[in-house]
């Protein structure tokens, strides 16, 4: 297993044999594009790609899109991705916005049961995409999905995706992951905070006490509040910094 970080929680996940790249958000730095529905106003990355697009998609089986916020998809990258790959989305309306920026092959993560890429499972985790009362009346279509990626012989991976710490994530962590791949930044929108801050991945170590966890999406966006150092120190302070990896954007994590 070996995992290229790129930038935010745009990556390549070599798995199985096969290459995943992950929430394809393309587009350079400062570079505002509008893109489907959104929980809070988009702002622009703050720090460019650390490899041309064209090098991050060589060689990619399929994508896995975790929802459709800004951060996580765009036109620069749905133009760049073979229209004959696999592209796993969470729901119809992910799938409808996606072809509409260039891939015209999507399959959709089915709500409550697993789909496969040949012999790897592919299981959709309903994440909540907030902590405020909005979160209860939006439309699931809005949300943010978890994937856990499985194969017999191999470790098996939970991507949180965007999602506070609630206790729908048991239902990532009862696959036992070797690796959780979190999505932290503590950002803020719409008077709330919609992504992972430090208690929460507190709450997520003490959960998976055996795993290993890579933390991503910070230090892109002006609204995630949380930065790499600051996990650092946290993790340090409350003794479980060894079981953590914060990669820079285009570090290779060799699994």
């Amino acid at each position: 297993m070996k995992i290229r970080f790129i930038r935010n929680c745009t990556m390549i996940i070599e798995y199985g044999g096969k290459k995943f790249l992950v929430d394809p958000m393309f587009r350079a730095k400062g570079a505002v594009e509008k893109l489907g529905p959104t929980l809070y106003p988009e702002k622009p990355p703050l720090t460019d790609l650390p490899v041309a697009p064209e090098e991050i998609m060589n060689g990619v089986d399929a994508v896995l899109l975790t929802h459709l916020h800004p951060g996580h998809f765009d036109q620069a990258a749905g133009k760049l991705i073979p229209q004959t790959i696999p592209f796993y989305v969470q729901n119809l309306n992910d799938k409808d916005y996606v072809r509409a920026f260039g891939a015209s092959k999507n399959q959709t993560i089915n709500m409550t049961m697993w789909t496969h890429l040949e012999d790897i499972d592919i299981i959709r985790i309903e994440g909540r995409h907030g902590t405020g009362k909005i979160m209860h009346v939006i439309n699931t279509m809005q949300n943010s999905s978890g994937i856990v990626l499985r194969k017999k012989g191999e470790k098996t991976i939970y991507i949180t995706g965007d999602t506070i710490w609630y206790p729908g994530m048991f239902d990532g962590l009862g696959y036992k992951p070797d690796l959780i791949i979190a999505y932290l930044g503590a950002s803020v929108g719409e008077g709330m905070r919609l992504t992972m801050d430090t208690d929460d991945l507190d709450e997520l170590q003490k959960a998976a006490p055996k795993a290993k966890i890579m933390c991503v999406h910070m230090d892109t966006f002006e609204n995630q509040t949380l930065s790499r150092n600051e996990v650092r120190s946290f993790a340090e302070q409350n003794g479980f910094a060894d079981r953590l990896i914060i990669p820079e954007n285009g570090e290779t994590v060799d699994l």
